[in-house]
């Protein structure tokens, strides 16, 4: 088992490499990725990502389709997010 972490983990919020407002971004807040998928390959180099906020909260003018976000893109992860499973 490797003891790499994968290059884009689920849950994590990434501030954008730069520390700006991603390029589709509707206002300067939203300067973080979130992964899109738990079904990430470990290895991958672009994966789709929501734009959000460093709380997690989406950017309501690009919540109906994630982006695609290389991992040169990604900055420290700044915090995380709790997906728990609904019944």
């Amino acid at each position: 088992m490797s003891d790499k972490l994968p290059n884009f983990i689920f849950g994590a919020i990434y501030r954008t490499k730069s520390g700006l407002k991603d390029a589709s971004a509707t206002a300067a807040r939203f300067n973080c990725y979130t992964p899109a998928s738990r079904d990430i390959p470990r290895d991958a180099f672009v994966a789709d990502c929501w734009v959000c906020d460093a709380h997690g909260r989406i950017d309501p003018g690009l919540n109906v389709s994630p982006i695609p976000v290389r991992k040169e893109d990604l900055g420290k992860i700044i915090n995380t997010i709790c997906h728990g499973q609904r019944l």
